[in-house]
């Protein structure tokens, strides 16, 4: 589970910089499951995680900032489709 963990965080950078980069990948569909199926698997891999603390929380605070970034590209996204 420890190298699963690791390995999520480092797909967690890599969507943190494709969201900084407002690349295409990400914001396609298959881009946006991807998204959404890597932050659920995250907290089920953080709730395996025993003893660890540093990586389940590195892994809980990663996986909640993904929550927080997918809420703002949907507010985002509405802001800017409803200008004129």
């Amino acid at each position: 589970m420890k190298i699963s963990a690791w390995i999520l965080l480092v797909l967690h950078t890599v969507i943190l910089f494709l969201w900084i980069m407002n690349s295409g990948y990400l914001f396609s569909f298959f881009g946006v499951v991807f998204w959404a199926i890597l932050v659920a698997i995250s907290f089920i891999v953080q709730q395996q995680i025993n003893g660890q603390l540093l990586i389940k929380v590195l892994l809980l605070a990663s996986s909640y900032f993904l929550v927080v970034l997918s809420v703002v590209t949907v507010g985002i996204y509405f802001v800017t489709s409803s200008m004129p």
